[in-house]
């Protein structure tokens, strides 16, 4: 990379982390910016997805329970927010502006709370949980004031870890890449590097399938929740 680009480049990052860093900033992430993520566009399924139950999804991984605190600002912790429940699982950041990013799960969750809230089945058995790992700036009020711009028609918790030590045994058991990009200087940037990930997990705390941007839609998301749910309904 040459000088002249090296330095576009830190002037983009300085920009961006400004705006990260402005705890009263509104949250860089709004439905009206996500209405890609709800058409056929490059987010649509190239499949047609099999139908619920006409295939298996073995348990991946287990993962244990770990304290939070949600966005009315209470002590809680992940199975108390699932109370056994089939639990979408996304990590986010409320200063994210990825364009293949946090915005992209959050607008695929926002899809979701409808189709489930219209489902009489799926209401009482699923929920979605987006978990922030900026603990440091993701404070309560901040995560209501994300959560209110999806007006869920579901539950849907917006919560975070207590601090960055009970944040980091979280994002292990889930195996969430993140950490924070840095200056040449050391400092942080305000912005994280991270790997989109949405996890199903199901009433037994187990993790079932894992999403990322190419299969990370509505209907393959849908299908796959009923798959898990006909094991306990058949």
């Amino acid at each position: 990379m040459t000088r002249a680009a090296a330095l576009v480049v830190l002037l983009a990052l300085t920009r961006w982390a400004a705006q990260a860093a402005d705890a009263t900033a509104k949250p860089a992430v709004r439905p009206d910016d996500l209405s890609y993520v709800y058409g056929v566009g490059s987010f649509a399924p190239e499949y047609a997805p099999p139908p619920p139950g006409s295939y298996r999804l073995p348990p991946i991984d287990d993962v244990a329970d770990h304290p939070l605190v949600g966005s009315d600002g209470r002590r809680t912790t992940l199975y108390a927010l699932t109370r056994g429940r089939v639990a979408v699982v996304a990590f986010v950041y409320t200063s994210c502006a990825e364009a293949t990013g946090c915005p992209v799960s959050l607008g695929v969750l926002h899809r979701l709370d409808d189709a489930i809230a219209a489902d009489a089945a799926l209401r009482a058995r699923v929920i979605l949980v987006s978990l922030s790992f900026d603990p440091e700036r993701d404070t309560p009020a901040r995560l209501a004031s994300a959560r209110a711009l999806h007006a869920p028609r579901t539950s849907w918790p917006f919560a975070t870890t207590p601090d960055e030590a009970t944040l980091a045994p979280l994002l292990a058991d889930f195996g969430q890449p993140v950490a924070r990009l840095r200056f040449p200087d050391g400092s942080w940037t305000g912005l994280y590097r991270h790997v989109l990930k949405v996890f199903l997990v199901d009433t037994r705390h187990r993790v079932r399938n894992v999403y990322s941007t190419g299969f990370l839609h509505p209907q393959l998301i849908l299908n796959d929740i009923r798959t898990v749910l006909l094991e306990t309904s058949g």
